[in-house]
């Protein structure tokens, strides 16, 4: 046995195992990667600003942010995070009923789904708290599932702005899922996560192409929002509260933030 690496430290190699190629899949990890965020600099600034503005002028009129992420990421890098806003928030829903009768399993029709979700999502959006004037993040990397095109249909309705993150590559070359569309055709603005149709970024030889790009890309998109609203905030004289890091401030810090932030609402 011998080890690969400098300094004395790295990965266990068995005898006989060459190292040729063994950097190679780390390297066009990080070069794809690097090209995904690149992607999203030099392409999708423009909307990113109009995102962050979007969010700020809904917060400072007493408005809220939302997140609602199928993806892989978002929902747990966006929320109670050291260095995010307080007032950013979780929306998800879900119906389960349990009435198992195999007689009688049919399919529904492509009608019966869509009106079915139809009126979960309005349930959903009933018993929610969210409202006139506050913004929905959605993060979908197809872009083309019916809840989501459903729930920003019924967002724009009831006056609460949408935010789509999506590939638009993947998100063009997926079939239509929903009678009304695709996330950017239903979206107050759509931002394109910089990632490949099919998400992997890596060709691995003899298999199938590894490491996906949109989780941190949409996570990159996300607090690029965050950071533009924060700044057009201070712009208009509200400093949000923004989460410190327990290790930094303690648990008693971060309690005394959240009563400061339900007294301000941002």
């Amino acid at each position: 046995m011998g080890y690969a690496g400098s300094g004395g430290t790295g990965y266990l190699l068995h005898p006989g195992v060459s190292m040729k190629g063994y950097a190679m899949y780390l390297d066009r990890y990080f070069e794809a990667m690097d090209t995904v965020l690149a992607k999203v600099r030099t392409t999708q600034r423009k909307q990113i600003e109009q995102a962050g503005a979007m969010v700020a002028e809904s917060l400072a009129h007493g408005g809220a942010l939302a997140v609602m992420d199928t993806g892989h990421m978002l929902r747990h890098e966006a929320l109670c995070r050291a260095g995010g806003m307080l007032v950013i928030a979780p929306f998800a829903y879900g119906l389960n009923v349990d009435n198992a009768m195999e007689q009688r399993k049919t399919e529904r029709s492509a009608e019966e789904s869509a009106d079915l979700e139809r009126r979960t999502v309005g349930l959903a959006l009933d018993s929610s708290r969210m409202k006139r004037g506050d913004v929905l993040i959605i993060n979908s990397n197809s872009g083309r599932t019916p809840n989501v095109i459903e729930v920003a249909i019924q967002c724009r309705e009831r006056g609460i702005a949408t935010l789509g993150i999506t590939s638009f590559e993947q998100m063009e070359r997926c079939a239509v899922a929903h009678p009304s569309g695709k996330l950017i055709d239903v979206a107050d603005l759509c931002i394109d996560n910089g990632s490949p149709h099919g998400d992997a970024l890596v060709d691995v030889k003899d298999n199938e192409r590894m490491c996906p790009g949109s989780g941190i890309a949409s996570a990159y998109v996300f607090w690029a929002i965050h950071a533009e609203a924060v700044e057009r905030l201070q712009a208009m004289g509200v400093n949000p509260s923004i989460y410190r890091s327990v290790h930094v401030g303690g648990h008693e810090y971060i309690e005394e933030q959240r009563k400061q932030f339900l007294v301000k609402g941002v």
